[in-house]
Parts: structure tokens; C-alpha cells; sequence
């Protein structure tokens, strides 16, 4: 399994970036020139409902249908994650109030976690079959520059 992981501080209570997070739908678009679309298949951003999203990265596009797999919230925290159609890639979106605004992580993983089998069809899939769209090093840049833009959007 591959995980990458990349944060942010900014400055925003953690509850207007939760919220901001629940309009995806308005604001996928608007966060990075690489996103081309956003829709609620089902519901919204509860457990179980249904997202699709586009993604251009480097000429690569990257179409994702997914479930909704995580929807937490406290006073000081939220984590929002889902799942792909696959079930082979998990992306996770969390916020962490801090004494000056909070803390944006975003995680993706991708892989099966599975002893052996999963090392042989990990290396399958990323490797041999989908070696194009499993370009870490662009993924995490495109990932911190996800947060670049989230922050200048949050702290306008």
C-alpha cells in the first residue's frame, strides 16, 4: 500500500473549513485549475452516499466514483474520507483546530494491504497496468498544491 500524506496550517476555524467541505459540490472546481468536476451521486457527505469527481493532473485524467466511508465532527476536529468504486484508493480530509486557525491534512492511499497478495496486485496495478495514472511524485505534488490553493481560498 502507498500512502501520501501532506498538511497545512491555516488560518480559519476549523468549523469554516468543515463547511466549505460540505459544499464540495460548489467548491471542488473552484479549489485547484486541475479539478473539473464534482457531483453527489446520493445524498451528500454522510456515510454511505455516493461522490464522482474529475481530476486533470499533467494530462492524466483521473475520473473517481466513490462512497463515502468517514464523516466525523467534534468541536475541535473533522475528518471527512471516502472510498473508491475499486475500493483500491482512499482519500481522507482532516482539520484540527490549532491556538491560530487549524491544521488541513490530506491523506490518499492507495494499494491493497493484504500480506503477499496485496504486494502482488499492488505491483500489478501500479507497476505494469496503471503505471500512467500511478505517478506518486506528481499525486503529491498536485496534493500540496491542493493545499496551497485551499489556503489562499480559506484565509481570503
Amino acid at each position: 500500500m502507498v500512502e501520501l500524506k501532506d498538511s497545512i496550517e491555516i488560518r480559519t476555524s476549523v468549523n469554516s473549513l468543515y463547511k466549505w467541505f460540505l459544499k464540495l459540490d460548489d467548491n471542488f472546481v473552484k479549489w485547484h485549475p486541475n479539478h473539473k468536476a464534482f457531483n453527489f451521486l446520493s445524498g451528500g457527505t454522510e456515510v454511505g452516499d455516493k461522490i464522482y469527481f474529475e481530476e486533470k493532473v499533467n494530462g492524466v485524467l483521473y475520473a473517481i466514483k466513490g462512497e463515502i466511508v468517514d464523516h466525523t465532527k467534534t468541536t475541535d476536529t473533522f475528518s471527512v474520507g471516502f472510498k473508491t468504486s475499486a475500493g483500491l484508493g482512499h482519500i481522507y480530509f482532516l482539520g484540527n483546530k490549532t491556538d491560530t486557525g487549524c491544521v488541513f491534512t490530506h491523506i490518499e492511499r492507495f494499494g491493497l494491504s493484504t500480506p503477499i497478495i496485496g504486494n502482488v496486485i499492488n505491483f500489478l496495478l501500479f507497476k505494469v497496468l496503471a503505471r500512467k495514472k500511478a505517478n506518486w511524485d506528481l499525486i503529491l505534488t498536485d496534493m500540496r498544491n491542493d493545499n496551497k490553493n485551499l489556503k489562499k481560498i480559506m484565509e481570503r
